[in-house]
C-alpha cells in the first residue's frame, strides 16, 4: 500500500515538473520581450568626415576649385578648396536672378535708365541682333535676364536691379543680405558691374577692390536654392532661344549661351548651366550623370575659361568611381528584432521600401553601426505596410540613412490566443520539435499511469468478489 502510494506521488510530481518546463520553454521562446533598439559598435576608430567618402576619388585640373554635390543625398562626390574665398564673377548676376524671378514674370516690362545705358558699353559679347541699350527703351524681363546671364552685360543687370531696389547701391545692399539669407557664408558683394568696366588703365589694387567673392560650397548652395525656383531653373535650362523685342519696329533676336556646346558634349546629362569668365571664370551645372546620379557641379578656373572639358569630364568620373547598390530591399526581414502588439502578438519587422544609396564601388562604405527607434504602443489593428519604426544605418562619412519598417503580417484585433500561439511556435521550429517531444513523453507517462491504476481497479475488483464468494 505504502509503495502504491509513493509511486502515485512520485508520477504527480513528474508530470507537474514537465508542465512547468513546457510553460517556462512557451513563455522564453513563444513569447519574447520585443528588443527596443540593436547597436553593433563601428569598427572605424577615425572621426568621421564628409570627404572621406572621395578621398581615393582622382581628378587631374588645374582649377582654382571645384565641386560636385549629389541632391539626392545631400553630400559631396568631390571637392578641392570647397570652402576658399575665391574671386567669382558673375556670383552677383546669380543672386540677383533668383530675386526677379520671384518679383517678376517674364514678361513685364523694364525701363532702361541712362546709368543703364552706359554701363551697357562695355560687353563681354557681341550683344544679339546688335541691339544696344540706350535711355528710354523699355525690354521683357526675360531679355535683359538672357543679356545679362549669356553677354554678361552690366547694362541688363543695371536695368534689373533698378526695377527691383531703385538704385544699384541699394541694389548691393539687398543681394548681401539675400546671400546671408540663403546661408551663403563665403559670398560678399561689392559691384553688380564686370571688371572690365573699370578700363585698362585701373589698378590690381582697385580691381580687387571691387571684386565679388564666394566659394564653391555658396555657389552649390544657389544651385540648389534654383531647384525650387522654377522661373531660375528654366532660365539656366536654355542654352539657346528666339525672343522677340521692340526696338523701334519689332525684331526677332536669338540669344545663345557661351556654353550652349556643352548640353549636346554632355549627351544630355547637363539640364542646367551657368558660365562667367573675366580675371577668374565660373561654370556651374546640375544635371544626372549617365548611371542616374543627380549632381551639381561648380568650377572656378583663373583667367577666361569655359571649363566645358573639366565638366564632362567630372560627370564621366563620378559614374566611374561610385555606384549604386540597395541598402535595404522592401519586405526584407529586419534581423534581431521584434515587437509586440498591444494584445500581446509578437510580430517581426520588415523594410517598407527599397532604398539604394551611392558608394564608391570597391566599398560599401558602410559601417557596423545599425540603430533601431520603435514607435509603441502597437495598437490594434495592424496591418502590413502600418510604419512602426525606423533603422538608422550609418556610412563613414557620418551620414545617416533612415528606413521605415513595419509589421511583417496583419494583427487584427480579433485574434484568438491559439492562433497566435499556433504562429508564435512556428517561427521556432527547434522549440516545437522541443515541445512535441515533450507532449509524446508526457502521453507515455500518462498511458502508464493509467494502465496502473487500471490494473490497480481490476485487483481491487477481484478482491472484493473474493471476498464476497468467501462469506
Amino acid at each position: 500500500m505504502f509503495r502504491s502510494q509513493f509511486s502515485t506521488k512520485l508520477m504527480s510530481r513528474i508530470f507537474t515538473a514537465f508542465l512547468i518546463i513546457l510553460t517556462v520553454l512557451m513563455l522564453i521562446y513563444v513569447l519574447p520581450s520585443p528588443l527596443r533598439a540593436a547597436e553593433t559598435p563601428g569598427v572605424y576608430d577615425e572621426s568621421f568626415n564628409p570627404s572621406l567618402i572621395y578621398k581615393d576619388f582622382a581628378f587631374s585640373h588645374d582649377l582654382l576649385g571645384v565641386g560636385v554635390y549629389d541632391s539626392k543625398w545631400e553630400q559631396y562626390l568631390y571637392g578641392y578648396n570647397i570652402d576658399a574665398e575665391l574671386s567669382v564673377p558673375g556670383v552677383s548676376k546669380l543672386i540677383l536672378l533668383h530675386l526677379i524671378s520671384q518679383e517678376f514674370s517674364p514678361d513685364d516690362l523694364i525701363a532702361i535708365s541712362s546709368r543703364a545705358a552706359v554701363a551697357d558699353r562695355y560687353l563681354a559679347a557681341d550683344p544679339p541682333g546688335d541691339v544696344r541699350l540706350s535711355g528710354g527703351q523699355q525690354f521683357p524681363v526675360q531679355y535683359l535676364v538672357y543679356r545679362m546671364l549669356f553677354y554678361s552685360s552690366d547694362g541688363a543687370t543695371i536695368a534689373l536691379t533698378e526695377a527691383l531696389a531703385q538704385t544699384e547701391e541699394s541694389g548691393i545692399q539687398l543681394i548681401n543680405e539675400t546671400a546671408e539669407d540663403m546661408g551663403l557664408k563665403n559670398t560678399k558683394i561689392t559691384t553688380l558691374r564686370s571688371n572690365t568696366t573699370l578700363g585698362n588703365d585701373s589698378s590690381e589694387q582697385e580691381k580687387d577692390n571691387i571684386q565679388n567673392t564666394s566659394s564653391i560650397s555658396d555657389l552649390i548652395q544657389i544651385m540648389l536654392n534654383f531647384h525650387n525656383n522654377a522661373q531660375a531653373g528654366n532660365w539656366l535650362s536654355t542654352f539657346e532661344t528666339f525672343l522677340t523685342i521692340n526696338v523701334e519696329t519689332q525684331l526677332l533676336v536669338s540669344v545663345r549661351s557661351p556654353i550652349y556646346r556643352l548640353w549636346s558634349l554632355s549627351e544630355g546629362q547637363v539640364s542646367q548651366a551657368y558660365n562667367a569668365q573675366g580675371d577668374t571664370s565660373l561654370t556651374l551645372t546640375s544635371g544626372t550623370t549617365k548611371e542616374g546620379f543627380p549632381i551639381i557641379t561648380a568650377s572656378i578656373a583663373a583667367g577666361k575659361n569655359n571649363m566645358i572639358q573639366d565638366t564632362t569630364r567630372l560627370y564621366g568620373a563620378i559614374d566611374s568611381f561610385y555606384e549604386s547598390t540597395p541598402l535595404v530591399t522592401a519586405g526584407e526581414k529586419m534581423q534581431g528584432i521584434r515587437e509586440r502588439a498591444e494584445n500581446g502578438d509578437i510580430f517581426e519587422l520588415v523594410y517598407q521600401e527599397t532604398i539604394n544609396y551611392l558608394h564608391p564601388e570597391d566599398d560599401l562604405f558602410l559601417t557596423q553601426e545599425i540603430q533601431y527607434q520603435g514607435d509603441p504602443p502597437y495598437l490594434l489593428p495592424l496591418t502590413t505596410g502600418t510604419i512602426t519604426g525606423k533603422a538608422v544605418f550609418t556610412l563613414k562619412n557620418g551620414m545617416k540613412i533612415a528606413a521605415n519598417v513595419g509589421p511583417d503580417r496583419d494583427i487584427l484585433a480579433s485574434r484568438s490566443q491559439m492562433a497566435l500561439f499556433l504562429h508564435n511556435l512556428s517561427k521556432n521550429p527547434n522549440l516545437a520539435r522541443v515541445i512535441f517531444l515533450l507532449v509524446i513523453l508526457l502521453i507515455v507517462i500518462l498511458v502508464i499511469t493509467l494502465l496502473r491504476n487500471l490494473l490497480r481497479i481490476y485487483y481491487y475488483l477481484r478482491m472484493i468478489r473474493s471476498s464476497k464468494r468467501k462469506n
